[in-house]
């Protein structure tokens, strides 16, 4: 067992952060910044900007090929949703961090909201979002029209959306925006997703990522916190990351869960196919003990979920569901060609369906003391656990590690995300 801290905003201090000079970075309510690798500075085309007026007029007079830098500084988002409408842009922050540059909107619950919707609201080809803060805005932190294709959002920190951080649209089933990749960002609440009903769909209506119909996206070294509903919302059950509607060939990969009700779901609804292909890999999942009530644990499914998803990949993902879930991972509906291998778990593997899918040496003992730091969601291995090093030869689709190293270290590939490497895990 043990103890995860969490903390409670209060409304007077909510309000000072917003409308005074510190920042909730500053002020320690975020998660720190993953520490992405620097993105190269642009040479040509640049725009620079220091205040929100700048802003403003900057992303209103957008051309192609160029790029807008941003001032340290915090930017509150009055007056419209930053609309990206020419393609190959990109906006960010001029540090390579993702907290020095902070736009900030009306607030999550706030409906007197002055059309600022959503931090951004993509619907131009290869806009790139990186080293900035969104915050406190009313539906999606950001937003990308079905039109768009192959957006990148990069170190980029997502705090307090009212719905989905990041919402992709679709056109039709199976036809979305393609080849989004998403990266060394941070979606998470400060204290739990809004209970404020947005336009009739319900409260606790939010995931980190919604991919409607696309095909191909990656997403990489991110972290997600919080996103765990009370037992008196509508919504009860939402994805950190979900991929639907007609998705396919998604890769979520080396990406840290926190406290989210389900963390990875590809398919939702039995539609031949709701989602096609793809890969789950060294994932760390963890859940704080004593998070769901009885009654919520009784009606839960799972934290990783391929449903009506035939072709998907789940391997060597690491899960502390700490009681709270029945199953670590389920499988529904279609379920050809589904494998689940090399993962360590807490909970039973099912399908819910009772139909046959590959499955092979994973562990479902996990225990808390195998890891690092389960409170940070660090779940690398700080001991040489038995049960799991050096057991499997090495999958194809898993060559590398949580960390990027080479499987094996050892003389086989451990289970779960990390491949152990006993003089650096402690560090980490």
């Amino acid at each position: 067992m043990f103890p995860v801290k969490t903390i409670f905003l209060t409304f007077a201090f909510l309000a000072t952060s917003l409308f005074s000079g510190t920042s909730l970075a500053q002020s320690g309510l975020y998660s720190p910044c993953i520490g992405a690798p620097v993105l190269p500075m642009p040479q040509k085309n640049v725009v620079v900007v220091g205040n929100v007026e700048q802003l403003y007029a900057a992303v209103l007079d957008l051309r192609e090929n160029s790029t807008i830098l941003i001032k340290p500084g915090r930017y509150r988002l009055a007056s419209s949703t930053l609309g990206i409408t020419a393609d190959n842009v990109t906006i960010r922050g001029l540090e390579d961090n993702c907290d020095s540059v902070e736009l900030v909107g009306p607030g999550m619950d706030n409906s007197q909201r002055k059309n600022v919707d959503n931090g951004f609201w993509i619907s131009a080809k290869n806009t790139t979002i990186a080293n900035l803060t969104i915050s406190e805005v009313y539906f999606h932190s950001i937003q990308i029209d079905g039109s768009a294709r192959s957006p990148r959002i990069y170190n980029v920190r997502m705090v307090n959306s009212g719905q989905q951080f990041i919402k992709a649209n679709p056109r039709e089933f199976g036809d979305g925006v393609n080849n989004g990749i998403v990266e060394y960002s941070i979606m998470e609440y400060t204290d739990g997703p809004s209970l404020t009903d947005h336009n009739g769909s319900g409260t606790g209506y939010t995931n980190g990522i919604d991919i409607h119909a696309g095909v191909g996206w990656r997403i990489s070294n991110n972290r997600f916190r919080n996103f765990h509903t009370p037992d008196n919302a509508d919504h009860l059950w939402n994805a950190a990351v979900l991929a639907w509607n007609g998705a396919s060939d998604t890769i979520t990969e080396n990406n840290t869960f926190i406290d989210v009700d389900r963390a990875i779901v590809y398919g939702l609804k039995e539609k031949h196919f709701d989602h096609r292909g793809g890969v789950i890999r060294n994932n760390m999942v963890v859940m704080t003990p004593g998070l769901y009530s009885t009654k919520r644990t009784q009606s839960a499914d799972a934290t990783i979920l391929a449903w009506d998803s035939p072709g998907t990949k789940i391997l060597h993902n690491t899960v502390l569901t700490n009681g709270n879930l029945p199953n670590s991972i389920e499988l529904r509906f279609e379920s050809m060609n589904i494998e689940v291998s090399n993962n360590i778990v807490d909970a039973p593997i099912a399908h819910r369906d009772q139909k046959f899918f590959m499955s092979a040496n994973n562990v479902d003992s996990a225990q808390a003391d195998w890891f690092v730091n389960p409170v940070t969601g660090n779940l690398r291995l700080k001991k040489e656990v038995s049960e799991v090093l050096n057991k499997v030869r090495r999958h194809r689709l898993a060559q590398f590690d949580v960390d990027g190293e080479n499987r094996p270290f050892g003389r086989k590939v451990d289970i779960g995300a990390d491949e152990m490497q006993t003089n650096s895990n402690v560090q980490r």
